[in-house]
């Protein structure tokens, strides 16, 4: 009896350090949460690892890998998610994402909690539900649809402040005596911002008065190939035929194209509130003013974008949502690093009370302005009373570009592959 006693003490005394070695390795282990950040001139690598390692400092036992998506190749994330879907390999939390109504209708974003008391200072909360559902905030307003210019090259070519278009009639006139003092109106480029032209020129005209455009789309009532919707297009076509936009478009990627406005390469730039965050940060010696997209009859009106939310949105099948959930509040509601977001892209806070940081002159005037237009919805690949198919995003792209480059049947033809995709899509 002694003897079988002692051979179980013995054996629990070997069994001991296994069982306690195996608890140490379990207590090493670390959570990975991955993370789709946004690349841009602005929102840099280093910017995103400074944020991932305040999380972590914060969090021990949690890892946060970076997954870079950059705007030097597409306007948002919603094609890369889509090959990530695909792969199998698809990160915890998402940047930049815009197509909320599609991916949560195929069950793939996490529903996150509305009653969160951190939530409660986001202004209009409820606004960015889909179907009941939040899945993203709005943390921050992101004007669209504007149109900056260089002061000095405005006053030069015989322009003053009181030329301002808030016209087609005016906008035309304002680009004709800028060529004709030997300078270049327009900036635009490659790469995604094609996309402008459908976004900020069409969505100036139509989101404004159809706020529920493609609510009217589906249901068979309008058509892009719609005589309204052609006349915009032909002023469009109209700009690039006389001559008004940079030459070689097409070849200047997103950066380059910044930096050639910055270089006073034309004298307006149509683009979004994330470019005055890099106005301030540039080393020039002239002022830079912002005005809204013209619009036919004249009304002053900018889109705002994050149709559903601050683009920051959850994979549904995370095995740690709620981590997740507080690294999306850290980057958006923290007093310090929400701060910094906003004003790294040139953004205004939505939230009560507001997050503030230093405006440049720029920011300020945008600021100013914003007080005096009207707010439509969403540029034209955000849902407008109903979601967009997925994909449309593409065909602005490439119309966007045939415009630019005069590579086109007819006009109706681009506004009938439109159509077209949006039947097929229903079949």
């Amino acid at each position: 009896m002694k003897i079988k006693f002692l051979v179980l003490i013995l054996c629990f005394f070997l069994i001991l350090p296994m069982g306690f070695s195996q608890g140490q390795k379990d207590a090493e282990e670390s959570i990975t949460l991955k993370w789709l950040v946004w690349i841009t001139p602005n929102l840099t690598l280093d910017y995103w690892q400074e944020i991932a390692d305040a999380f972590e400092s914060e969090n021990p036992g949690v890892e946060v890998e970076l997954v870079q998506a950059s705007a030097t190749s597409t306007a948002n994330t919603s094609d890369f998610i889509r090959n990530r879907l695909a792969s199998g390999d698809v990160p915890d939390l998402w940047m930049n994402f815009q197509d909320v109504a599609a991916f949560a209708d195929a069950g793939h974003l996490w529903p996150i909690p509305a009653d969160d008391p951190d939530l409660q200072q986001v202004n209009n909360l409820m606004d960015q539900a889909y179907k009941g559902e939040l899945y993203s905030f709005a943390s921050f307003a992101q004007p669209q649809g504007l149109m900056f210019y260089n002061k000095e090259l405005w006053a030069q070519s015989g322009l003053t402040e009181d030329d301002i278009p808030y016209s087609w009639d005016e906008f035309n006139a304002v680009c004709e005596t800028i060529q004709d003092a030997g300078m270049t109106p327009i900036a635009i480029g490659g790469e995604w911002v094609p996309l402008i032209l459908w976004d900020y020129f069409i969505g100036a005209e139509l989101s404004k008065e159809y706020p529920d455009w493609w609510a009217l789309v589906n249901s068979g009532e309008k058509q892009w190939n719609d005589p309204q919707v052609l006349e915009i297009v032909e002023w469009i076509d109209s700009l690039v035929k006389n001559g008004y936009f940079i030459e070689g478009a097409l070849s200047i990627g997103y950066a380059q194209l910044e930096q050639a406005f910055l270089a006073e390469k034309a004298v307006m730039y149509p683009m979004g509130s994330w470019f005055t965050a890099a106005e301030a940060a540039a080393d020039k010696d002239w002022e830079c003013g912002v005005f809204s997209i013209p619009t036919k009859d004249g009304r002053t009106n900018m889109t705002k974008s994050g149709g559903y939310g601050n683009g920051f949105v959850i994979h549904a099948e995370s095995e740690h949502p709620e981590l997740a959930f507080e690294l999306m509040k850290m980057v958006s509601l923290d007093p310090e690093y929400g701060a910094r977001f906003i004003e790294a892209d040139g953004l205004f806070s939505n939230l009560l009370p507001p997050l503030t940081y230093p405006m440049s002159s720029l920011q300020g005037e945008l600021l100013e302005l914003m007080g005096k237009v009207e707010f439509a919805r969403p540029v034209m690949n955000h849902p407008l009373g109903e979601a967009p198919p997925m994909g449309i995003t593409d065909f602005f792209q490439s119309n966007g570009e045939a415009l630019l480059s005069q590579s086109y049947t007819s006009l109706e033809d681009l506004l009938k592959k439109i159509d077209n995709f949006v039947a097929d899509v229903k079949k």
